[in-house]
């Protein structure tokens, strides 16, 4: 059975193979989209003609998977379509499913032992899912673009993902209404210097309020800007946003320095870079120091690349932050090169700290480790008296977390450092 070489543009003709199908058998039959998008990480490892091989080996390993009633057909650059007659069941489809998933695995190791497999696959079944051709594509289309956001090998059709799709584009929708009206708002949360007992600085922490949707986790948007190609003109926002706000600060305001998240992806644009070095040159002053602060993730990562970016900002003036340590993927090694200022320990081990004798030795080395290169350390989630004293006897540097304060608006913040008092004691308090 020979692949057919369809093109992108050729939909029309796959509509007809499938069209075809559904009035020459009085069977019930299968529609599956197959996503192999692993060639694109052999181009980058291994070079073109690897990438070229692969995609032939992944497209004879579907031949060998089918039948001879089957129907495979290529219909984009890494993308084929496979219709099996007579395979309608869940069971049955998820049999099928995960025969394709451990061939194209073998083939993907041939290549690079330490690739996971990628391929991701959406099925929509005739008739129970839709007699018509175009409507059938286009729900199997449905279920592997929720396998591709999920991370699940295969996802078969359901009302519901029609749904939840709708949802996801009426979001996204609004979400690039909100960042190019600034409808998005930021809140700080303050920071504290263990010597002292007084606020050292505050993170600044975006929030949305959909007038639609309601309060929208940055867990859920930030991808989504990312995803929409909007991260650059987000990070602008709230880094300019973030600077004239802390401008306002009022009293012991005048002092702190200004903590800002960026995403690693941002590392990799230099217009976004250019950009930041550009706002700090502004809007920053020599009073207040900024720091950014990127997750440890991003240092595992393309960090070659992310580095060079990261030193760009350090040498503008930036502190540098590698945020939720310990969440990831902690490796030692960047240590000797990357070019931080401060390390926050993860609110996990701090949570767990007092009644985890692992948890607390790992706080404690952390600390101990990070001093030796010359990084503060902050705690984040600081909630209680008791996790206070041991990081103090740790010697932690910064705390941060509810115990002192929850993330506040500008005003309320505003309001907050203007009634804010250094207790007389040697504790901390409210």
């Amino acid at each position: 059975m020979q692949v057919r070489e369809l093109n992108k543009t050729d939909s029309l003709a796959f509509e007809r193979e499938v069209e075809r199908l559904t009035k020459a058998i009085d069977m019930p039959f299968s529609l599956l989209m197959v996503d192999v998008g692993d060639t694109g990480k052999i181009f980058v490892r291994s070079g073109p003609a690897a990438s070229r091989k692969a995609l032939l080996d992944i497209a004879e390993s579907l031949q060998t998977f089918c039948r001879a009633q089957d129907r495979l057909c290529r219909i984009g650059d890494h993308t084929f379509c496979i219709l099996l007659p007579g395979v309608h069941k869940a069971g049955h489809i998820a049999l099928a499913t995960e025969k394709i998933v451990r061939k194209h695995s073998g083939v993907v190791a041939k290549y690079d032992a330490t690739l996971h497999s990628m391929v991701r696959i959406g099925t929509a079944s005739f008739p129970q899912d839709g007699s018509d051709p175009a409507d059938l594509i286009h729900k199997a289309g449905i279920a592997l673009d929720s396998a591709q956001k999920t991370g699940r090998p295969y996802v078969m059709y359901l009302p519901e993902l029609a749904r939840s799709m709708m949802d996801h584009w009426h979001l996204k929708e609004d979400l690039a209404d909100a960042i190019a009206d600034k409808a998005l708002e930021l809140y700080y949360q303050p920071k504290f210097e263990v010597a002292s007992r007084r606020p050292c600085g505050a993170e600044a922490l975006l929030r949305w309020t959909s007038p639609k949707h309601g309060q929208v986790s940055p867990d859920v948007f930030v991808p989504l800007a990312s995803e929409m190609g909007l991260m650059h003109d987000l990070t602008g926002f709230v880094f300019t946003t973030s600077l004239l706000q802390a401008a306002e600060w009022p009293g012991i305001g005048k002092q702190l320095g200004l903590s800002v998240n960026l995403e690693a992806t941002s590392l990799q644009q230099k217009e976004t870079l250019d950009m930041l070095t550009k706002i700090f040159s502004i809007w920053g002053n020599n009073e207040r120091e900024l720091t950014v602060e990127i997750t440890e993730g991003a240092l595992v990562t393309e960090s070659d690349s992310n580095f060079e970016g990261l030193k760009k900002l350090r040498s503008a003036g930036m502190g540098i932050s590698i945020d939720d340590f310990g969440k990831g993927y902690s490796s030692l090694s960047y240590f000797r090169t990357i070019p931080a200022t401060e390390l926050k320990i993860d609110r996990s081990f701090v949570a767990n700290m007092l009644e985890s004798d692992r948890d607390c030795h790992l706080v404690e080395a952390i600390i101990w480790l990070a001093h030796r290169f010359g990084l503060t350390v902050v705690a984040e989630g600081v909630q209680d008296t008791a996790q206070i004293k041991l990081l103090t006897k740790f010697k932690c540097d910064v705390f941060q977390g509810y115990y002192f304060s929850e993330p506040l608006p500008q005003e309320e913040f505003c309001s907050w450092l203007a009634r804010y008092k250094v207790p007389e004691s040697d504790e901390f308090m409210l």
